[in-house]
């Protein structure tokens, strides 16, 4: 008896024990253990779309027209080619005439004018940005000691109704009229304010208006040098070209000519200075550059810091 009961409590303890170290299978429904023995998701090794840089500007501009533009536009080009350094913009000085027209044959993406276009149908198709107000110097030479001149002067002087500096207050000297060549817009737009008598289609007609024994220059600088080599000289220039060490600047209707007279009115013998494009051709991106450019707020102050009014 003894002996079974011994057997008994074996087997019992045998049971209990297999019991304590057995495994439980979870439900089925219970996905717990399953996700946690899954291994922790990796990101994904396919690198995220970026969307594409912006373009590098690159190439060569080419534009070309009026030589009065030319010490602010050598800024503003200057500028621009530091800030894109693969672009090089060509501009070629020839005269505001030369520039209208090689716009319109597409030789240059951008010409540059120092008068209007004219309205008699040969300079249709062009679109002009003006971004500068210039005045125009009336200079002579330093040892002249005539100070100031009247519109009416002026007019008489060109168009040789007064020939003797002493009829305007100065020495009895024969007077040298130098003027621009025929397609320079400071031409233009002088004989235009000045009112010059003669026209063709209602424009001004310079070539014909201006007194036959001129002295012509063709550039602005080239206007300076000669008044400042002859005393008897005369000429008309870009104020912002105009250097007071080398020639006098003459008062106009009793007002000196400043950035102060320009901006308040006073000085009327002024002009606007242009961007031309031609109208349906689409612009390379660095040409539109470059007009955006000039036409910011970093532009204008190029602008401003060459003795020119912001057009802004």
């Amino acid at each position: 008896m003894k002996k079974i009961a011994t057997i008994m409590l074996a087997a019992l303890m045998a049971a209990l024990l297999l019991a304590g170290c057995g495994t439980t299978t979870p439900p089925a429904n219970d996905t717990t253990s399953t996700a946690q023995n899954t291994s922790t998701a990796q990101p994904s090794t396919t690198p995220d779309p970026t969307p594409d840089p912006t373009p590098t500007l690159s190439g060569v501009v080419k534009t070309g027209g009026s030589t009065s533009v030319s010490t602010v536009m050598k800024a503003l080009i200057f500028q621009f080619q530091e800030d894109n350094k693969d672009v090089t913009i060509n501009y070629e000085e020839n005269g505001s005439g030369d520039g209208i027209k090689n716009t319109i044959s597409e030789m240059y993406e951008i010409g540059h004018s120092s008068r209007e276009l004219k309205t008699d149908g040969s300079e249709d198709g062009l679109t002009p940005i003006a971004y500068a107000i210039d005045g125009i110097a009336i200079v002579v030479n330093k040892d002249n000691g005539v100070e100031g001149l009247t519109k009416d002067q002026v007019r008489d002087i060109y168009t040789g109704k007064i020939t003797n500096w002493k009829e305007v207050g100065g020495k009895d000297a024969l007077i040298t009229v130098v003027t621009r060549e025929p397609s320079s817009g400071t031409r233009s737009a002088f004989a235009e304010i000045i009112g010059l008598e003669k026209k063709i289609d209602g424009n001004p007609d310079p070539d014909t208006a201006i007194v036959e024994n001129a002295t012509e220059a063709n550039s602005t600088g080239a206007v300076q040098t000669q008044v400042a080599a002859n005393p008897d000289a005369i000429g008309y220039m870009s104020f912002s070209d105009a250097d007071a060490t080398k020639i006098n600047i003459v008062k106009y209707e009793g007002v000196a000519i400043s950035t102060d007279t320009l901006k308040d009115g006073s000085y009327k013998l002024k002009r606007e200075f242009f961007l031309l494009t031609k109208d349906g051709v689409t612009l390379s991106a660095e040409a539109q550059a470059f007009i955006d450019f000039i036409m910011s707020d970093a532009g204008q102050a190029i602008v401003k810091d060459n003795k020119l009014l912001p057009i802004k």
